[in-house]
């Protein structure tokens, strides 16, 4: 049996990851857009408790239970729509860029909200919710989580670096995968930013990012910024990845693994002005 130091190593213990498991399972249960996640994806990009080196702390059953009313119409007693997950995923990542913001604020007229230079403080779950902001690493991360808590497979992406110089500052943002309508098709990634600041009863002025928003509509998509020289990633959990996520408060740590985007965002944000 596991001694308590080693059941405790960093930070975590079995009541934190059994958690995070039972969640995931719930979703299941709950939510017919899980049946079209591939296995790997979902023990990938749902199940973690972690997304990088972030504190470890329990915000899976929070977002889970804060989500479940805004969610009620989308469970499998009360889901009579033909939308296909795709378009479900999309809807509901929608939903939850709109909501959460006000949903775990202090108050529904005090939602969480944009500070810049906040991470490391304050970039886990918690702690966005006990300060009431983060920057947009620490927005993204929420989001993450918030995604992930209802069984949609998401993952953190950004630059270290714009232009591949550290003076220039960084960024973050949210990928999340959706499953394609084409039988025998492979899902992809989609990228949005959190939409924080959102108070309750302004969600329908709000027009909260999604992932059916053109890139370039993005502030950073654009040609200037992904010329090369600039290098993006996104996380992953796999420890048998051969690439990390480089995290530009962790100037060096190489502990997260990761993937490489360039190509894809050069690409996408390439053509635009």
């Amino acid at each position: 049996s596991k001694s308590k130091h080693q059941s405790n190593v960093d930070g975590l213990s079995d009541s934190l990851v059994n958690e995070t498991v039972y969640y995931s399972i719930q979703t299941k249960e709950l939510y017919p857009w899980t049946d079209s996640i591939p296995e790997e994806v979902f023990m990938e990009y749902v199940v973690p408790f972690a997304v990088v080196n972030e504190p470890r702390t329990f915000s899976r059953f929070l977002l889970f239970n804060a989500l479940k009313d805004s969610l009620e119409q989308y469970e499998r007693s009360n889901n009579n729509t033909t939308q296909s997950a795709e378009e479900q995923i999309k809807d509901v990542v929608k939903l939850v860029n709109t909501k959460i913001w006000s949903i775990m604020g202090r108050n529904s007229k005090e939602p969480i909200v944009f500070k810049a230079s906040q991470t490391p403080r304050i970039y886990d779950p918690l702690s966005v919710i006990a300060y009431g902001y983060a920057s947009c690493t620490g927005l993204s991360i929420f989001l993450v989580q918030s995604l992930r808590s209802i069984g949609i497979p998401a993952r953190l992406a950004g630059t270290p670096a714009w232009w591949g110089d550290q003076s220039k500052g960084d960024h973050s943002w949210v990928e999340v995968y959706v499953p394609s309508n084409q039988t025998n098709s492979a899902g992809q990634w989609l990228f949005l930013e959190p939409t924080p600041g959102i108070a309750e009863g302004n969600e329908s002025a709000s027009n909260a990012d999604n992932l059916d928003r053109n890139p370039c509509e993005r502030w950073f998509c654009k040609a200037e910024r992904f010329n090369g020289s600039t290098k993006t990633f996104a996380t992953r959990y796999d420890r048998q990845a051969t690439q990390y996520f480089p995290m530009a408060w962790s100037d060096g740590d190489k502990g997260v693994p990761g993937e490489e985007r360039t190509t894809y965002y050069s690409s996408t944000c390439g053509k635009c002005k």
